[in-house]
């Protein structure tokens, strides 16, 4: 019998889960971590790529050995991840700078937006479904402005679920459900809206292919192979947001459809068509759904607030 992994990097832990080809669980191992503040830097939240690749590779080996399995056994993998939490690499695809979801230090970038080109925030969100507050444009200028020597480095953008899967496959990408929380993202086309880093004067050269959920992007390289004891044979398969793929698994893909997903947040999702304009007041954030044609809405009742929806 051959089995499937899947790997989820949630905003406080990390975990590899073994499955058979029938859906069944039948191992998992998991390892918390610890997003660091940065001294001197208000509401930071850096994910620290070093330290959290070793806790990977642990759970990987792990569940393995709890299943009592050999990497050949793994037929196929995928990761899926916080979503909103960004990684950047450098041209020989080395993570330089990475953030978890919640990383708030960029207020001030996000003021000097709204301040200097007015209806900026409504416009992209027009396009998106995303708000400024946990989008990628405030924190990359954010980066450009106190630490340009790393910005000036940065060839390359994805998420972090996109991070453990380049780390195990050598291929950076990304997808819909996980990418379009950037906010640099266009809803109609499932795929990066560059204009918005040419409005705001960020690089445009830095946004890897978007795939769909589930496109084979390549297999385990030898060194990653070496590392966590997986197979070579191993198929890496492109993941998504969690959100989206919890809500996946629940069956939730039809328009109308709603969910309520817990972990450190709790967040209610509701699908809409893919042709429903995102509304006016910003008043809730429109994700593309891993499912084609169809977005969720979401509502984060990690405080009692905010407000989701998916497409």
């Amino acid at each position: 019998m051959q089995y499937l992994m899947a790997i989820d990097a949630g905003t406080g832990s990390v975990r590899a889960v073994i499955f058979d080809t029938k859906g069944n669980q039948i191992a998992v191992a998991q390892k918390e971590w610890t997003h660091l503040k940065v001294e001197g830097v208000a509401n930071s939240m850096t994910f620290d790529t070093q330290k959290n690749w070793h806790l990977v590779v642990w759970c990987i080996q792990s569940v393995l050995k709890e299943a009592e399995l050999e990497g050949s056994d793994i037929l196929a993998l995928s990761a899926t991840s916080m979503r909103e939490g960004i990684v950047l690499y450098d041209k020989d695809g080395e993570a330089l700078w990475a953030v978890a979801n919640v990383d708030a230090r960029a207020d001030k970038e996000v003021r000097f937006l709204k301040e200097n080109y007015v209806g900026i925030e409504e416009a992209f969100y027009q396009a998106s479904g995303q708000t400024f507050a946990l989008g990628a444009l405030p924190r990359i200028l954010w980066l450009k402005n106190n630490a340009p020597e790393i910005y000036e480095k940065v060839a390359t953008i994805s998420m972090i679920g996109d991070w453990i899967l380049a780390k195990l496959s050598g291929v950076i990408a990304t997808d819909p459900s996980n990418g379009g929380t950037t906010g640099i993202y266009s809803l109609a086309k499932r795929d990066w809206e560059v204009e918005m880093a040419i409005k705001v004067g960020l690089k445009v050269d830095i946004f890897p292919p978007s795939l769909e959920p589930g496109t084979v992007i390549g297999n385990v390289t030898v060194d990653a192979s070496v590392l966590t004891g997986l197979s070579t044979l191993t198929k890496v398969v492109m993941g998504g947001g969690d959100v989206q793929l919890g809500a996946a698994g629940l069956g939730v893909v039809k328009e109308g459809q709603v969910a309520i997903l817990g972990g450190s947040f709790w967040q209610q999702v509701v699908n809409i068509k893919s042709d429903v304009v995102p509304p006016k007041d910003m008043g809730i954030r429109v994700n593309p759904h891993v499912r084609r044609r169809t977005f969720s809405s979401r509502g984060d009742y990690f405080f009692l607030r905010s407000c989701y929806a998916l497409v």
